[in-house]
């Protein structure tokens, strides 16, 4: 990982603590960021609460479940002491119900944690889209 470069003087000198790392989940990496203690915030897209769920939106998920995430979560919290933010996308009749709500409140309970909720918003008139193919 060559996140030096980024905040290095002779490089682009960025202050690591504006600089947000983003992650869909590769708990490996998100150990090796725990194990180097960067300045940097942490950020992971979620968007589901279960294994089911969220392996049918993201197929990392099938590699690295949720259980292995949130074990990595909790180690970089108690390496770092520094709050993650979780990313999760409101999509219509997908994962905005109160259920999922539920799930994701049991998940995340007690962790040193933010929710980005991002609303998807479903697009009406198709051909607006096809005028700027």
């Amino acid at each position: 990982m060559q996140f030096g470069i980024i905040n290095n003087p002779k490089g682009l000198e960025i202050g690591a603590r504006h600089i947000s790392i983003s992650t869909c989940g590769i708990v490996p990496k998100i150990k090796e960021i725990a194990d180097r203690d960067m300045q940097c915030t942490l950020s992971i897209s979620l968007h589901q609460a279960t294994n089911e769920k969220r392996s049918s939106l993201m197929p990392i998920n099938n590699k690295y479940n949720i259980e292995e995430l949130m074990n990595v979560c909790k180690y970089y919290i108690e390496k770092t002491n520094k709050r993650i933010s979780f990313e999760y996308a409101l999509a219509k009749e997908k994962n905005d119900n109160k259920e999922d709500a539920e799930e994701l409140v049991k998940l995340l309970k007690g962790m040193l944690c933010h929710v980005n909720l991002i609303p998807i918003n479903q697009i009406e008139n198709r051909k607006i889209l096809k005028k700027y193919k």
